[in-house]
């Protein structure tokens, strides 16, 4: 590699470039962003959490959406998520579980649930939206495993996943395509 003419050869070879400025601070910014994200070297790691055992939010849950197969996972986000937002209607999960002991089926819990209904509403709409609260207020707890999802899940994914090359939808869906209930 040449230098160019007027620039001192020592300073090329060990000086400050741009080149070598711009690394630096990339390196440096890249550093100081990541540093909270990963634990220190010296420091042990954390223990695993403990396996959540209260699944009464997930019974709940079950049968307020005839859905035997929620992730339990999705489900403790929903509870906090209504538990950190709607406290409110997070107060009537108790009652509404009680109440899912005594009532069969999903309709009639709902129908049942007297001034809880907002609340199992609420809960509904949370697993088939992966949403809870409204507006700008919204938190999302799920979306590709949001409910809503299931019906067309045999031959599209949710928008924003990329499905295959270009013009994938040209294509004939896979088969076979179940009909949903």
């Amino acid at each position: 590699m040449s230098i160019p003419e007027g620039v001192d050869e020592n300073r090329h070879r060990h000086g400050l470039t741009r080149r070598r400025f711009l690394l630096a601070v990339g390196s440096v910014s890249l550093l100081a962003a990541c540093r909270d994200k990963a634990p220190a070297v010296a420091t042990p790691a954390a223990p695993a959490p403990a396996a959540r055992t209260d699944t009464a939010f997930l019974s709940l849950s079950r049968a307020l959406t005839d859905k035997n197969d929620l992730d339990p996972a999705t489900a403790e986000r929903i509870e906090k998520a209504f538990a950190t937002l709607q406290p409110d209607l997070h107060a009537q999960f108790p009652a509404l579980v009680t109440l899912a002991g005594q009532v069969s089926g999903a309709t009639a819990l709902v129908a049942a649930a007297g001034e809880a209904q907002p609340a199992a509403l609420a809960i509904i709409t949370a697993w088939y939206t992966g949403t809870v609260g409204k507006g700008v207020h919204a938190v999302t707890v799920s979306y590709r495993d949001a409910l809503m999802q299931r019906c067309v899940d045999d031959g599209l994914s949710p928008p924003t996943y990329v499905q295959g090359g270009p013009a994938w939808w040209t294509a004939a869906p896979p088969a076979p395509i179940r009909a949903h209930a």
